[in-house]
């Protein structure tokens, strides 16, 4: 029995072994369709390739925000720049809580911001945040952080990016890429802002439902705003309107702020703007740049007006 037990270990740390090299080496030569367990989309979407790169260049800032695509295509860093504030948008696509606390444990001491701003669209919380994972293991460093989170996430196409991931990053085979500043109808800006074309909003269907949150995802908020109070920096959490109509169809967000309030500061900027449905937003989750220019001052004013930016 022993001698079994010996065997079959050895079995599969050898199995363990040639699935990770030959996942490893099937994903790099064959095309992707025939991979498709692996998903490494270098700088396909979102710009967090780029803003990634960019965080050198940003030390000592003002406001540091973080989030979903809500927080870096709401957030224009050039009007905060306007009034003198240094601004970086570290936002990615569908940036859960886990991805949030990641990015945070990676590049909060580099960034020393006075003030953190935390996107909380209440969508965000009910993901799993598989999504944003493969983001990130696509286009970000591999560190303990983010290897820590993967029993959290659980999900196959996960570790298979993962280990393609942190493969590539071995043999520094993303040293030379380059992310377009343009993809589709969306432009970067330099400190992470996404400017997107105008387009009117389909004003697509809502279904009537509650926002079902994500246990997983409130244990890593708690977790961030622990780091962000042990290493003594302010933050606030933040909600960015979308559309009204969306928002009608949801029946517990007074359920949500309640809970986001017991986390520390905390401000819904549902309608606290005057907002058009169709031309003030593009879809019913993201504002057009017009709109994203007034949201962007009155979100300055609303820091001003309670002393947060008079620290800065």
């Amino acid at each position: 029995m022993k001698k079994f037990i010996i065997h079959l270990l050895s079995f599969s740390v050898f199995a363990l072994f040639f699935y990770v090299i030959g996942l490893a080496l099937w994903s790099w030569i064959m095309p992707n369709y025939m991979a498709k367990n692996v998903r490494n989309c270098i700088g396909c979407y979102g710009h967090l390739n780029t803003r990634i790169k960019e965080i050198p260049n940003y030390k000592d800032i003002d406001i540091l925000i973080l989030g979903s695509s809500h927080a870096y295509r709401g957030f224009d860093t050039r009007v905060f720049k306007k009034h003198g504030i240094n601004a970086f948008n570290l936002g990615s696509s569908a940036q859960s809580p886990i991805q949030t606390y990641i990015l945070l444990n990676q590049y909060l001491d580099e960034l020393n911001p006075k003030l953190v701003v935390l996107e909380v669209y209440a969508g965000v919380l009910e993901l799993d945040g598989v999504e944003s994972s493969l983001d990130l293991a696509a286009n970000n460093k591999m560190d303990k952080y983010y290897y820590q989170t993967l029993k959290d996430i659980r999900n196959l196409q996960t570790y298979n990016s993962t280990i393609y991931g942190t493969f590539r990053e071995l043999f520094h085979l993303n040293d030379n890429f380059k992310e377009d500043s343009i993809q589709e109808e969306s432009r970067y800006i330099k400190g992470g802002y996404v400017e997107s074309e105008y387009k009117q909003n389909p004003l697509l269907e809502e279904k009537t439902s509650k926002w079902i949150i994500n246990s997983v995802q409130i244990h890593y908020l708690d977790k961030t705003i622990n780091l962000l109070k042990d290493k003594n920096i302010d933050y606030i959490l933040v909600q960015t309107p979308i559309s009204k109509k969306l928002y009608e169809a949801k029946t517990n967000n007074k359920e949500i702020d309640s809970l986001l309030s017991s986390k520390g500061k905390y401000f819904s900027f549902q309608n606290k703007i005057e907002l058009n449905d169709t031309t003030d937003f593009y879809d019913s989750n993201h504002l057009n740049q017009k709109a994203v220019e007034r949201f962007s001052e009155m979100f300055i004013q609303f820091l001003k007006n309670r002393n947060l930016i008079s620290k800065l």
